[in-house]
This record gives C-alpha cells, sequence and structure tokens, in this order.
C-alpha cells in the first residue's frame, strides 16, 4: 500500500517492516525510551504496576507495548523515526564520520576502468555514485583502485580498496590504507 504525502508517495509496508526491524535490534532501555515518547501512557499500561527494576526485565511487554504504539502512529511520524533511528544506527555503525561531497572519481576494477562521483567519503573509505554497471557489476570483496582529487584538500590521491557493498546507486568501497 502507497500514501501519499507533503513528501512524496511513500511505500507503507516497506517503511513499517524497515522500522519494525530496526527496533527489533534496538536494546531493553532504548525501546522503553522510544515507547515512552511515542505514547507515554504505553509503558505503565504495558507494564502495570510493575516497580522499575522488574521493567527491564519485561522485555516482551514492552517490544509488544512498541510494536503496537507504532502500528497506531501515522506514517509521516514513521518515516521521521525510520529516519532517527537509520541516522543513530549507522552513526554508531561507523568509526569515522563520513563527509558528503560530490567530486569526479575514476577507478578500476578488474580490467574495467570507470568514472563516477564520490558522494561521501571518509577516511577508510567512499561511496562511488555509479549506475552504469551494467553487466560488468562488481561483487564486494573485489579489489579497486582508485584516482581522485580529495573534495576537501584537493590533495590528489591514488589507493586500493576493497569493494565493501554494491548498490543500485554505486558502490561503497573500504580504503586499504586510511587517507
Amino acid at each position: 500500500m502507497k500514501q501519499t504525502t507533503l513528501g512524496g508517495t511513500v511505500n507503507v509496508a516497506a517503511v513499517t517492516r524497515e522500522l519494525l526491524d530496526l527496533i527489533m535490534k534496538l536494546p531493553g532501555s532504548e525501546k522503553t525510551g522510544l515507547l515512552e515518547r511515542l505514547n507515554p501512557n504505553a509503558l505503565p499500561e504495558a507494564t502495570g504496576t510493575m516497580p522499575d527494576e522488574k521493567r527491564q526485565s519485561a522485555p516482551s511487554v514492552v517490544t509488544t507495548a512498541l510494536i503496537n504504539a507504532v502500528m497506531k502512529t501515522e506514517i509521516p511520524r514513521r518515516c521521521r523515526i525510520l529516519g532517527e533511528l537509520k541516522a543513530i544506527q549507522g552513526s554508531s555503525r561507523r568509526k569515522y564520520s563520513r563527509i558528503d561531497c560530490f567530486a569526479p572519481i575514476q577507478y578500476v576494477i578488474g580490467d574495467r576502468l570507470s568514472t563516477g562521483f564520490i558522494r561521501n567519503i571518509s577516511v577508510s573509505g567512499v561511496f562511488i555514485e555509479d549506475s552504469r554497471h551494467g553487466a560488468n557489476i562488481p561483487f564486494p570483496g573485489v579489489t579497486a583502485t582508485m584516482i581522485f582529487d580529495h573534495p576537501h584538500t584537493g590533495r590528489h590521491i591514488k589507493v586500493r580498496g576493497t569493494v565493501a557493498r554494491v548498490t543500485k546507486a554505486g558502490l561503497g568501497i573500504r580504503f586499504d590504507e586510511k587517507i
């Protein structure tokens, strides 16, 4: 089911599924905090008169109440919460922060020279926007050599790396050495 909002068309099922997947991965204290944010009355209702120390030992009760609260939340708010959770998880998983940019890059994978654009970069990796893979889609684990001018320092860089992920939009490459 799709719903049109001010920001465009939203696939309700996809947003809800991704949000629930992220919620299931949250630690108990973060689930409790999110539940209190979504519905301040839900926690007392879900846990009854349980003392605070027992609330932590009743994760399934909190998780069930949180899922119910999410399902009763309007779609634009679900989208905002999903964005917040993705930002928190993304920033906590990354060892080095990424800088958004737009700069040309040349890279070689196998014997194929390609061009694309750096969309974000850190000292340990880069995301290259290049949706023109065609039949030559690289696989994670493949070696790449990249040549580019660093978007912020202007320094000319030649660096090797390993393809970490491939999407329709491009490639995430982890540098062999920090730059």
